[in-house]
């Protein structure tokens, strides 16, 4: 099912990009999920450390990358609609099962709850994330690339929204009542998906083993993939640990007049302590405010990045492969410049650059890889996604047991962080041949 030869939609089309656009918005809101809690559930005891919390992100990454491995193959056998609607079950299930781990189970007793729940929302949201993309893909097959970064500015609209409200709902009912709250959301996805009607599989006979092969053989896939792998582990790794970056890097702290020594004691002696500052000092309040504003900022720059790329493709008609290299090339300078940075406003406007920079990067490739084999565009896209979100595994723990070894029980984000910014290099150098490549194959 696709666009009408006059290009227009059908009430039933535009009924399934409704159900695509809010799964990802939903994938938006899990994604903000753990930069928004982890530093409460470190500061509570749910999570001991950094290294710890480097567990839960590669946990989460086995999950995602299991979705993407399952879901490409169920998009073509079985169809969207069974790849969609599991997908947000198990995300329901995640979510229920963190807000009852948070509000049930003790600290010291919860942390292999925790990482199970971790494993299923990776899991779940990834298959959301993969069913969404092959559906918009499909529907509007004329326009793609230019309707995944529409599809894609739904995700910067979740990501952004969390950090904007989770202090409140923190305030009203804790975290079982943020986890609730999501858990009710990804429910109405479940329901919405029940009732529609979606297209048939593609090929519900069989697996077209030689189309798989064509695509597999493909350098433009590898490199897409490769690329794809860095970006992912870069800007999940932002949406993680820059909440944390912010809230203890010493640097930063002294920089907005704040006491690092007396925050690392704190941390040492008295985590209680430590979570009465961000949650009752006025001047640990407005410190996590402002991490979690940040956040939220670079959420909105990656949707602006999105929605001009989206205007720049469908309008314009510009090149796919020189607008992600250029968006590479941003998203390297502005988070080298983040990082490095000597003052929270600092790490704040150049990851809005980054962001902006990140926008078209990965809604193109994706459109970019449907294309590739046309008539197995579901598992296309859940191959480079595969690939893409194995970046789960390396890059957003590595962050935690660098920041891990290079400062002990105290961590020391910032040098953690460099990882990020060495693996935007890469995908920008990725891109760059790409781009070559197909440049010299069009001529």
């Amino acid at each position: 099912m696709s666009e009408q030869r006059d290009g227009s939609l059908t009430g039933r089309s535009i009924t399934l990009l409704a159900l695509a656009f809010f799964g990802i918005f939903i994938y938006g809101l899990i994604s903000a999920l753990p930069g928004s809690v982890l530093p409460t559930l470190e500061r509570g005891g749910y999570l001991p450390g950094d290294s710890a919390v480097g567990t839960f992100l590669l946990i989460n990454a086995v999950g995602a990358l299991v979705a993407y491995l399952v879901s490409g193959p169920v998009i073509d056998r079985v169809g969207m609609k069974a790849a969609l609607g599991g997908g947000a079950l198990v995300a329901v299930l995640a979510l229920a099962g963190f807000g009852l781990s948070v509000t049930k189970v003790a600290p010291s007793a919860a942390l292999v709850s925790v990482f199970a729940c971790s494993l299923l929302l990776g899991l779940g949201a990834n298959a959301i994330v993969s069913s969404g993309h092959a559906l918009v893909a499909d529907i509007a097959s004329a326009r793609r690339n230019a309707a995944l970064n529409l599809l894609d500015i739904c995700f910067g609209l979740g990501l952004a929204a969390l950090p904007l409200v989770v202090q409140s709902v923190q305030a009203r009912g804790g975290l079982g009542l943020v986890f609730a709250l999501m858990t009710v959301v990804a429910g109405l996805l479940v329901v919405g998906v029940l009732f529609s009607k979606f297209p048939s599989p593609a090929h519900p006979e069989s697996f077209p083993l030689r189309e798989a092969g064509e695509l597999f053989r493909a350098p433009s896939f590898w490199l897409l993939a490769a690329a794809l792998f860095m970006y992912v582990g870069a800007e999940v790794s932002v949406g993680k640990w820059v909440v944390t970056f912010l809230e203890r890097d010493a640097r930063l702290l002294t920089a907005s007049g704040l006491d690092p020594a007396r925050l690392g004691e704190l941390a040492r002696t008295s985590p209680d302590g430590l979570s009465a500052f961000f949650e009752r000092d006025p001047a640990g309040v407005g410190l996590a405010t402002y991490a979690l504003r940040t956040l939220s900022l670079f959420a909105f720059a990656l949707l602006v990045g999105r929605l001009a790329s989206s205007l720049l493709l469908g309008v314009v008609r510009a090149n796919s492969f020189v607008l992600l290299t250029l968006g590479s090339a941003l998203t390297t300078l502005g988070l080298a410049l983040a990082f490095t940075a000597d003052t929270a406003a600092g790490v704040r406007w150049w990851l809005m650059l980054a962001g902006f920079g990140m926008g078209p990067i990965f809604p193109t490739s994706v459109g970019l890889a449907s294309a590739l084999v046309p008539r197995i565009a579901g598992t296309a896209i859940s191959s480079v996604m595969a690939v893409g979100f194995a970046g789960l595994l390396a890059i957003p723990p590595a962050v935690g047991y660098i920041s891990s070894a290079a400062g002990g029980a105290a961590g020391d984000v910032r040098t953690g962080l460099l990882a990020v910014v060495a693996a935007s290099g890469l995908m920008f150098l990725l891109h760059l041949v790409l781009t070559l490549r197909e440049r010299a194959r069009a001529r």
